[in-house]
């Protein structure tokens, strides 16, 4: 009801505003003498005029934004809406000015042509008026609330356009206790000049000096596109006035310009790594899973589980969780099922060494769609168990790419690693010869293979964001294996997408890679960490702690035999190695049988070693 109500004073005054434009328009083209004959006639054209004009209103949405969050956009329609209202006017008064000579008793209907610009520019001027009113009231309403919490004195960093949104933002919710300080900006245009009130103080550099001189407490980063090297350079700037720095969310800054202030967050890892959004190509993507039955092994990992979700989003008809451990796979079939609507879940407990288990999955689901997720992929742990890498990473893939061949599955996508491009690793080196393997199932049967190779994950289960996480929890130290080592990282959402995409250009045994950007090296990284949980490296020192076996101090994307070219797709490069004969791949793995319950690391990197004879010793 209070909607309604609301709905029609909205029009009631929005009539009364156009009635009272056309009033004034005779008024003032009559030199703002009233007389009865030129007030008839203005009733006479009343109705006409006020029809003609809500209808344009109406149809040009000028009538559907909110009053209390009036914008420029919102002007703009109104004025649009009008000007094309006038048009019928302009047309009625040729019309009637044609039959003047003939009739004299016409005169009476003839609307002044400067009746209607004067009623144009008295309309917009009276309909974008009573909204901006309307916005000054909500606002200072807004103000006239007690803050809930502390006042915060703040300096909002960054562009003109972005501080202003800030602006609008902080004055709507005082209640969040924000008090601006003023606006930093690098831009020398602005210096001197004030924005929305508020002066610009000085540039990133002399964050330090003014942070104590106007008494700041708090920074806001308000574009959440800074670059990794501007963001560390604000947070360098920031620590050294001991100001805590927030962001705005980057998703938040895509809805209409609108700010959430309640939605600021502290700044993040992945926000100095600075990844641009991914672009997919959904149709292709749509065509490659809506309405099919997709089987993703290692369901409840970190790439799986990421997997899991973006594939829902697509629409499969069925989606078959293939998992190990009951825990994980529990909870990612819980989440599944709270979003998942017409697709059917099925969550299915199975070891992928085990060929009887995996055989009677295939045989069950009949999947038309392979995601391989499942591995073993901690460097270390599998120097220590080597003989599980043959076990799991190869034999495991082994099983699942010949069931899939079996029961004439139309893809088969393996998910790879960097670590796998002349490994130093057994797990690099396992992961390699799963490729091998899948390149070599390519020539068998139906079944599309392809796999696609990246680097570290951030935040996956095992990687070091998580540990260096804990160690500061803890009070530091932070460990880093070798100030020279460097990693490449990309975050699980892009990664699972990446695949995803990477998957709808297979033709048959391809090695699709990632673009990762540039490497991040390892001190730096945790140098960051310590950097956002507002220590210094006098509270947290870092130690090196030497390489761990089986890791290099650089990874590689690429054979140079490979010779990878770009896709399409900017983020994805395609490489094609020399066909691999599947019988002689099989024949090798059987002879990696003998080991799979070894603990020789020596006796399981020898055996390897023939079959990936760039397998490299470990750095010392």
């Amino acid at each position: 009801m209070t909607r309604i109500r609301n709905t029609a004073a909205r029009y009631g005054l929005d009539l009364a505003c156009l009635a009272l434009a056309f009033f004034g328009a005779f008024l003032l083209r009559f030199d703002i003498a009233f007389d009865m004959r030129w007030f008839e006639r203005m009733i006479v054209h009343l109705p006409f005029v006020l029809i003609v004009e809500c209808a344009c209103m109406a149809l040009f949405g000028a009538t559907r934004g909110a009053w209390r969050f009036v914008s420029i956009s919102d002007v703009r329609r109104i004025v649009l809406a009008l000007s094309v209202a006038q048009v019928p006017l302009c047309i009625e008064r040729i019309i009637v000015g044609m039959l003047y000579d003939s009739v004299v008793e016409v005169r009476f209907w003839i609307m002044p042509i400067g009746v209607i610009f004067i009623n144009l520019f008295l309309s917009v001027i009276l309909c974008s008026g009573v909204r901006v009113l309307r916005r000054m009231v909500y606002e200072q309403s807004r103000r006239g609330r007690k803050p809930a919490v502390a006042g915060e004195r703040v300096l909002l960093v960054g562009s003109a356009a972005s501080s202003r949104q800030m602006i609008e933002a902080i004055r709507l919710h005082p209640e969040m206790g924000y008090e601006i300080v003023g606006v930093i900006s690098d831009n020398p245009e602005n210096a001197g000049r004030d924005l929305s009130g508020f002066p610009f103080l000085g540039t990133v550099a002399q964050i330090p000096d003014l942070a104590p001189l106007h008494h700041v407490t708090q920074a806001i980063i308000t574009q959440p596109d800074t670059r990794a090297d501007d963001l560390r350079r604000i947070l360098d700037a920031c620590a050294a006035a001991a100001l805590k720095t927030r962001i705005v969310p980057r998703m938040n800054a895509l809805i209409s310009g609108e700010v959430d202030i309640a939605q600021m967050r502290e700044i993040s890892v992945e926000d100095l790594l600075h990844r641009d959004p991914v672009t997919l190509d959904k149709d292709e993507i749509s065509k490659f899973l809506a309405g099919r039955r997709i089987l993703i092994t290692g369901a409840g990992g970190s790439i799986g589980s990421e997997l899991c979700r973006q594939v829902l989003a697509f629409h499969p008809t069925e989606l078959i969780l293939v998992e190990q451990c009951e825990l994980f796979l529990y909870e990612i079939e819980r989440e599944l099922r709270s979003k998942s609507e017409n697709v059917k879940i099925i969550p299915r407990l199975v070891d992928i060494c085990d060929v009887t288990r995996v055989e009677a999955v295939f045989q069950e689901c009949q999947p038309e769609v392979i995601f391989h997720a499942a591995a073993y992929k901690h460097v270390p742990m599998l120097e220590y168990n080597p003989g599980e890498a043959i076990r799991n990473n190869v034999e495991g893939t082994a099983t699942v790419a010949e069931a899939a061949v079996k029961h004439r599955v139309q893809a088969f996508v393996m998910i790879s690693t960097d670590k796998a491009v002349n490994p130093t690793s057994v797990m690099g080196t396992s992961k390699r010869i799963a490729e091998l393997y899948i390149q070599g199932m390519s020539a068998l049967g139906v079944t599309r293979f392809c796999a696609v190779r990246f680097g570290n994950v951030l935040g996956s289960t095992g990687s070091v964001l998580p540990l260096f996480r804990q160690q500061i929890a803890q009070g530091g130290p932070l460990t880093v294996t070798h100030a020279d080592m460097v990693r490449y990282f990309m975050t699980i959402p892009e990664a699972s997408q990446l695949v995803m995409q990477a998957a709808t250009m297979a033709r048959n045994g391809e090695i699709f890679v990632l673009d990762m950007g540039k490497p991040v090296k390892m001190v730096d990284l945790a140098r960051d960490l310590i950097r956002l949980s507002g220590k210094t490296e006098r509270d947290i020192p870092i130690v090196f702690s030497g390489p761990r076996p089986g890791e290099k101090l650089f990874e590689e994307l690429g054979f140079n035999e490979e010779h990878m070219d770009r896709t399409q797709h900017p983020k994805i490069y395609v490489g094609k190695l020399q066909p691999v004969d599947i019988d002689a791949i099989r024949a090798a793995i059987e002879k990696l049988k003998p080991f799979r319950d070894s603990q020789d690391n020596a006796a399981v990197r020898a055996a390897m070693h023939e079959i990936v004879p760039e397998m490299q010793t470990p750095i010392a």
